[in-house]
């Protein structure tokens, strides 16, 4: 997290910073945004055990005048009241890896130290050693994934992009949200895009990539809970769920961490919708190359039809 604020930190001129948990660490790759929107690109992402609020906390006191920012939050944080809060122990260990944390972790959260030691550090220790047996007999590959060292400098995870995906996690379908719940999401943001609005910040909400499985099995949670935003809710949307909704075997590890075609596919999407919202030449996103998949990318606008359009088997119809 340090690298990624260090960077947020650099330069005078305005950004393109990416808020949310770890679907925009693995599904975002910058440099096609940046060359997009010839704006630099910030990924602040990190974990979506730090809440809806950690992010948003990071950011502020640096956003500046012309930024624009995508904020990308798992559902999750939108529709449960405890992943809105985020999750303690999670916090105490970013606190023992970056004792700044402190300055941007909400109040209500205990992160004591008190309570490390109590709790947290036994959880560690277990990690530790668990770790370090994988180590001894050759089975943490998976593991390489998740260090300071898989991120690229713009804050995008890198490591797992050539990696041959583990098996998915199983994910719970979403139960649907209770209002209390509902309002303070609706709160949270509002209040973001007030605050970003008086600092000539442009924010917009971009829902985060999901399996078909469990997107189907929570369809009925999710659609609530986007009727709610669209209705109680101020900020912008550059799409709507079943847009980004993606085949299990586009994902990594877990039902919102993309592949690294898929993110790649996901990012160009992104670019088109942040220039498309903010008035930015179409040209810069028809002319857009990466340095490690020129081959993927479009020669022209034109393109841009068969590639959202041919999903095959990497994609889900929408509803």
């Amino acid at each position: 997290m340090q690298d990624k604020m260090d960077r947020l930190r650099s330069g005078r001129d305005a950004r393109v910073v990416i808020l949310g948990g770890s679907n925009t660490v693995f599904g975002i790759h910058s440099d096609i945004i940046q060359n997009a929107t010839q704006m630099s690109v910030v990924n602040l992402g990190l974990h979506v055990s730090l809440g809806l609020e950690f992010p948003i906390r990071c950011y502020l006191p640096h956003a500046r005048r012309g930024d624009i920012v995508v904020l990308s939050p798992e559902y999750h944080v939108l529709m449960k009241e405890s992943d809105q809060l985020g999750d303690p122990a999670v916090a105490n260990q970013l606190i023992e890896q970056w004792g700044e944390a402190r300055t941007y972790l909400p109040r209500a959260a205990d992160t004591s130290w008190k309570k490390f030691f109590d709790h947290d550090s036994v959880l560690l220790a277990h990690q530790w050693v668990h770790r370090s047996i994988k180590m001894i007999r050759g089975r943490d590959k998976i593991d390489k994934v998740y260090r300071r060292s898989s991120f690229n400098e713009y804050g995008d995870l890198v490591a797992h992009r050539e990696k041959v995906a583990p098996s998915l996690t199983p994910m719970a379908a979403l139960a649907t949200p209770s209002v209390a719940t509902l309002e303070r999401t609706a709160e949270t943001l509002n209040t973001f895009v007030q605050q970003c609005e008086v600092r000539g910040v442009s924010v917009y909400l971009c829902y985060p990539p999901f399996a078909k499985s469990t997107f189907e099995e929570s369809w009925g949670a999710i659609s609530e809970t986007e009727q709610y935003i669209k209705s109680q809710c101020k900020i912008h949307c550059l799409n709507r769920p079943q847009d980004n909704v993606y085949h299990d075997d586009c994902f990594f590890d877990s039902s919102y961490h993309l592949n690294g075609t898929t993110g790649l596919k996901q990012s160009l999407e992104i670019a088109r919708l942040i220039t498309e919202h903010s008035g930015i030449s179409i040209e810069n996103v028809a002319n857009t190359r990466s340095s490690e998949s020129d081959a993927l990318l479009p020669p022209s606008v034109a393109t841009w039809q068969s590639i959202n359009g041919d999903r095959g088997s990497s994609r889900s119809s929408k509803r």
